[in-house]
Order: C-alpha cells, then sequence, then structure tokens
C-alpha cells in the first residue's frame, strides 16, 4: 500500500512541477544524479532517453555504480536515487533506521536470473539443484562462469541458489559482461548473468530452468517431473521462472528533483512499458504481456 501512495504522491508532485514553471528546482527542472546497479543499466539508459524527449529541462545523468557502493552512497546522501536489484541488508537498514533517514522504496521491475549457453553447446535444461551442486562442487556434470563477488548476480547466486554458502567451483569474471562475452566464445561451460545484460540474444543460448518442489526428494531425482522454463517476462511475471528478483528504486532526497520525476516515471505505464520491451516484468502498474 504505501508503495502505491508514494507512486500517487509523486504522480501529483510531477505534474504539479510542470504548471510551476517558475520554480529553480522540481520534478521536471533541474539536475540529478542517478546511480544504477551494472546489471540494469542498458534498461536505464532507455529510460533516460524517453524521459528526457518528454521533459527536456530536467537533466538526469546515470552513473554505474556496483551495488554496495550504491548503497552506502544512498545512505550517506552522495546521491538522490539508486536503482539496482540489490535490497538492504540488516546493517543498512539499522543504519537507515537509527539515523531516520526517509528512504523511499519502489519496485521497478522483475527480472531474470539467466542460465546461459553458447549455441553450440548441448545442454537444453537444467535444473536448480544441479546448478547448486555444481557450484559447491557436489558434481562435475557442469562447468560454470559467474561474476565476482560485488556484483548483484553474485549476491543473487549465494543468497538464493547456494543457500548462502559461497560457490566452490566456477570461473569468477569481473562482471556479468564480462561473463557474457566469456561464454559466446566456450561450447562447454555454462553463464550465469542478469538477464538484461544480453542484448543479442543471437550470439547465445538461454537454457530452460526446472525446479523441484520443496516436498520432493532432491536426493533421489530419477522418476521426477519437473517443468522448465525460459526466462520469459510472462513466465517471470507468473513466477513460473525459478530464478527472478525484484529490482527496486531507493529514493532519498528532501526536495523535489528530476530525481523524484524520474521515478515516477519509470513507475509509470510508458516506464514500465519500456521495461517489458526490454524483457523484463512489469512490477508498478499491470501491462499486458504477449501470449506465451
Amino acid at each position: 500500500m504505501r508503495l502505491l501512495i508514494s507512486a500517487l504522491v509523486l504522480t501529483f508532485i510531477i505534474l504539479s512541477g510542470c504548471q510551476n514553471q517558475g520554480n529553480k528546482m522540481s520534478p521536471t527542472i533541474g539536475y540529478a544524479e542517478v546511480e544504477v546497479d551494472p546489471a540494469v543499466y542498458p534498461i536505464l539508459i532507455k529510460e533516460k532517453k524517453a524521459f528526457d524527449s518528454l521533459y527536456t529541462k530536467a537533466k538526469i545523468k546515470l552513473k554505474e555504480t556496483a551495488p554496495l557502493q550504491g548503497a552506502v552512497d544512498l545512505l550517506n546522501n552522495k546521491t538522490k536515487m539508486l536503482v539496482s536489484p540489490r535490497y538492504f541488508n540488516s546493517k543498512e537498514l539499522n543504519f537507515m533506521h537509527s539515523q531516520k533517514l526517509d528512504v523511499q522504496i519502489f519496485k521497478f521491475c522483475y527480472e531474470a536470473i539467466a542460465v546461459i549457453s553458447s549455441p553450440q553447446n548441448n545442454t537444453d535444461k537444467i535444473r536448480v539443484d544441479e546448478i547448486r551442486d555444481a557450484l559447491l562442487g557436489n558434481s562435475s556434470r557442469y562447468s560454470f562462469i559467474i561474476p565476482q563477488n560485488n556484483t548483484s548476480t553474485y549476491e543473487y547466486i549465494k543468497d538464493e541458489i547456494l543457500n548462502g554458502k559461497d560457490p566452490k567451483n566456477a570461473e569468477i569474471a569481473p562482471n556479468d559482461s564480462s561473463v557474457l562475452k566469456k561464454i559466446e566464445d566456450n561450447n562447454y561451460k555454462l553463464g550465469i548473468i542478469s538477464f538484461n545484460i544480453v542484448q543479442d540474444s543471437s550470439k547465445v543460448k538461454f537454457i530452460q530452468v526446472g525446479k523441484i518442489q520443496n516436498n520432493s526428494d532432491t536426493t533421489n531425482t530419477k522418476g521426477v517431473s519437473v517443468d522448465y522454463f525460459t526466462p520469459h517476462p510472462g513466465y517471470v511475471y507468473k513466477k513460473y521462472y525459478p530464478l527472478t528478483q525484484t529490482v527496486y528504486i531507493f529514493l532519498h532526497e528532501i526536495d523535489f528533483s528530476p530525481a523524484s520525476g524520474f521515478t515516477t516515471f519509470l513507475t509509470s505505464y510508458e516506464g514500465q512499458r519500456i521495461a517489458l520491451n526490454e524483457n523484463l516484468a512489469p512490477a508498478a502498474v499491470p501491462v499486458k504481456i504477449n501470449q506465451l
């Protein structure tokens, strides 16, 4: 409910800003720097382009920032806005509450964590428990390349796939884009990256991912029926695809600057439609998704 109320308040603010052109700073007039997690930087570039075309007196500068640094900058008032799949950890939340920081949090979209291979790789399907076994060194059936630990994708792998454990058996690349490049030239390894990083899907293959239900015996998978899904936004939206994360907008400002206006745009129908066109599932407003 708070997310909905905040979105409505910002909508009113941005409309008011459009009418009051005399203000020096408003949601549609002035300058704001927005820090963006590299995993979602490509989509924010396209969102900014659309926003710029509508509000020519607002200047938004995007700054690609590692997820942990982005949270530090936001909480220390070095940036007014952060867009990232990484949520605050307990230490950051405690700091925010102890300092009584007014940080508004909005859901922007849902994105898939994709398992990819080169088109020549014979693997078409994989289960989440098979990914876990390979990364923990309990199975040699699959070999993975993953981004290093100062990325939101690594944190997702550690927290959501490996139950809080660090991977023991994987080639480590500097970031998601580096994983993508390595996989394009590799015929036998699999990669795990943010789906949004892939801009040319002709160079990689998306592996279908399935998950054994919690009431099934993962030690004996023979005869167990598993449904496999691609990282299509429809499957992400319906929560069929098992590897998904929420992309958040964190807004920390006292006055109302273009950061507020950009937040309103991202969570509006138009902003959500752009996200959907980039194969991300909308999280702020209902948007029709094409038939699967």
